[in-house]
């Protein structure tokens, strides 16, 4: 594994870089400047404003005080969007005027450089950033975010921030006097696309094999240390084997770390370990799906240990179960196989992990006929389980195991809700999402005919996991399900790339607190019903949904601001939620705009002549915190800092829990000529 950094040459031809002339004497600025996520603040202990971390030293009469730099190593606090205070009080005329310059270059871990000029006179700078400045108003917040002493080089860089953030911070840089007094400011706002900041992380996997496309999901976890974890599936690697990859890195920034590299003892080619990964939000459970797994059941499937002379069945599927270990890392916890696996059934297609470790799995081409409903099984020879001449070929259906603290156990067959009892091909279990707990469960089924026909659906179910005397039909309820509207002309396959599988549900991603799912409809042209919008052939749309007095609703359609065919935007989700509301991050692997790095929304124009073709791209949106009623809004779009043709970035996309990291992965490339060979992922 090696973290990939870019050449300083290659950053000053990349760099954005702006520069402002000062007002001299300070009149009329803001005193104190605003907190954000980045990089340590605090002078050296040569001459500064805060000598020893107390006050700064000041001539008598009358001292004006200084606030103390925070000690070495503390970040700085992070405002919410747009927030500020009311104006400060002007801190008093400088000793003179003396204009000087600052500048703001984007460097990696997510950075920003400030540079500006020395001041004569000066004894140290304080700066102060405005976490908004496309809102044209200046607000510079409450507190100083750093001090640069004068013996010191005039620069300070900030690192580990949001980078939908950053792009629109204003930066302000004031010359100091012993005293407190103002000498001198300089002003400056980020500009440019912010690619020689964008992260990247490499090795030199090839998992082009088999066209899967990669998974991804993190998790927070607190256990002996406090960790951001991902996981990264590539079930292409070793010819189609697959592994998976998983990183760690400290929960104020820093640079991710690969510190396992899991797969099968016996994988077989094809098996495609990886294509699908679920990390209890907690961290401490990782469920990886093998949706080609050719070996035979047993039993009711949990760790089965099938007969030495039982017959494979080709492509049944299969699931690897990890939990954490403290000082130890990532164990095999359980392996699991449908109890009525099936050839082609593809189980492992999706998964979904509770913080508790309670499991679900999706086998979207699973074939029995049995009735809409939830079932417990004591045996493959249940007649609900049966492939038979009544079949319902790939309807699909969800596997539940609940952990009981001694192990796993079979615990629900789930089949889904049908609007034509003769309907086939619907691969309910596509994909999955659960919030932390385990009580909301969505199930997407891309080709069902809810509300449209084969337009695609998801169903929601109420959950309750114990006690287990209880038959699981009391424990499952469905509350609804949802459709997209609209009819759509698509052709069944097995195929998890094809057209078939992006209907409505064909992604999924849930908040850890289960108040709201976002759903992937990648394929999406035509008009948009709950929002009266016409979008071309597959141009892609997500529709939220929000949980409220014990229903779903839907909520908003997110679309790309300058929709194209074929961009398929939806094709991944990754969704949270937190104190300033919840954050959508969407995939649309074969995007085509003329840029790279990060562009802001209201610089987003139509494009006609995509380059590179299909290099894929996200979409961020965001919540309003305040009136959570309100549409998710666009921030930005974010491209690699090297688009290249068919690198269809977005094919699996993950936020950090905290929402500070946007996490992106396109396909394998290996040309060594690239700026980013190997890629496994680039985050934002």
């Amino acid at each position: 594994m090696q973290t990939v950094r870019r050449s300083m040459a290659w950053f000053a031809a990349a760099m954005a870089l702006v520069s402002v002339t000062a007002c001299g004497g300070g009149g009329g600025d803001a005193a104190s400047g605003g907190g954000g996520s980045g990089g340590a603040a605090g002078p050296s202990a040569s001459p500064s404003p805060a000598p020893g971390g107390g006050a700064a030293p000041s001539p008598s009469p009358a001292p004006a005080p200084v606030p103390a730099p925070p000690p070495a190593g503390t970040p700085p606090a992070a405002p919410p969007p747009g927030s500020g205070s009311a104006p400060i009080p002007d801190p008093g005329a400088g000793t003179g005027s003396t204009p000087f310059a600052l500048s703001i270059t984007a460097v990696p871990q997510r950075g920003l450089k400030l540079d500006w000029t020395a001041v004569a006179g000066a004894d140290y700078y304080r700066i102060e950033r405005d976490v908004d400045a496309s809102d044209g108003v200046d607000n510079f917040g409450s507190g100083a975010l750093g001090f640069v002493p004068s013996s010191a080089p005039p620069t300070r860089t900030f690192t580990d921030l949001r980078l939908t953030e950053a792009m629109n911070h204003k930066y302000r840089v004031s010359a100091m006097t012993p005293s407190g007094a103002v000498l001198s400011t300089a002003v400056a706002t980020v500009s440019g696309d912010l690619a020689a900041a964008v992260d990247s992380l490499s090795n030199p996997v090839d998992d082009a094999g088999g066209n899967r496309a990669r998974a991804m999901a993190t998790a927070l976890r607190d256990q002996d240390v406090v960790r951001h974890v991902l996981a990264v599936g590539l079930p292409g690697a070793n010819q189609g084997m697959g592994l998976v990859k998983v990183y760690e890195r400290a929960p104020f920034g820093g640079a991710w770390t690969e510190v396992q590299t899991l797969s099968l003892p016996q994988a077989a080619l094809g098996d495609f370990f990886g294509a699908s990964v679920a990390l209890s939000p907690n961290g401490l459970y990782l469920a990886v799906g093998v949706p080609g797994d050719d070996h035979a059941s047993a039993g009711t499937g949990v760790n089965p240990q099938p007969s030495a002379l039982a017959r494979d069945v080709q492509d049944s599927g299969a699931v690897q179960v990890y939990q954490y270990v403290a000082g130890q890392g990532w164990a095999p916890d359980a392996r699991f196989k449908a109890i009525n696996a099936g050839a082609g059934d593809a189980f492992g297609t999706a998964v979904a992990i509770s913080n508790d470790g309670n499991l679900l799995v999706g086998a979207p081409n699973e074939d029995s006929a049995a009735d809409p409903g939830v079932y417990q099984p004591s045996s493959a020879d249940a007649p609900e389980l049966g492939d038979g001449p009544s079949n319902r070929q790939d309807r699909g259906a969800v596997y539940a195991y609940v952990n009981t603290g001694q192990g796993y156990a079979f615990d629900a067959y789930v089949k889904p809700y049908v609007t034509d009892a003769s309907q086939s091909s619907m691969y309910f279990g596509a994909a999955l999402a659960m919030d932390a707990a385990g009580q909301r469960v969505a199930v997407g089924a891309p080709r069902a005919s809810y509300d449209g026909a084969l337009a695609g659906g998801v169903s929601f179910y109420r959950v309750s996991w114990g006690p287990q005397g209880d038959p699981p039909w009391t424990r499952w309820n469905l509350l609804q399900t949802f459709g997209p509207g609209g009819d759509r002309c698509v052709d069944a396959s097995t195929s998890p790339l094809s057209p078939a599988y992006r209907g409505l549900g064909g992604a999924l991603s849930m908040s850890t607190d289960g108040n709201w799912l976002a759903a992937g409809y990648a394929e999406k042209g035509g008009l948009v019903p709950q929002t009266g919008q016409t979008l071309p052939a597959n141009a892609g749309q997500v529709a939220v949904y929000r949980y409220q007095n014990n229903t779903w609703a839907w909520h908003s359609s997110p679309v790309a601001p300058a929709p194209r065919a074929n961009d398929r935007f939806g094709t991944s989700l990754a969704l949270v939620n937190g104190a300033n509301g919840p954050q959508l991050l969407v995939g649309a692997p074969e995007d085509g705009a003329p840029h790279k790095g990060v562009m802001r929304a209201a610089d987003i124009v139509p494009v006609n002549l995509p380059s590179p073709a299909e290099a894929g791209a996200a979409y961020c949106f965001v919540g309003n915190a305040s009136d959570p009623s309100r549409p998710l809004t666009l921030k930005a779009r974010l491209k690699s800092p090297d688009p290249q043709n068919q690198q269809w970035l977005g094919q699996a996309t993950a936020l950090t829990q905290d929402g500070n990291e946007f996490l992106l992965s396109g396909m394998y490339d290996g040309d060594p000529r690239a700026l980013f060979p190997n890629v496994i992922f680039f985050g934002y």
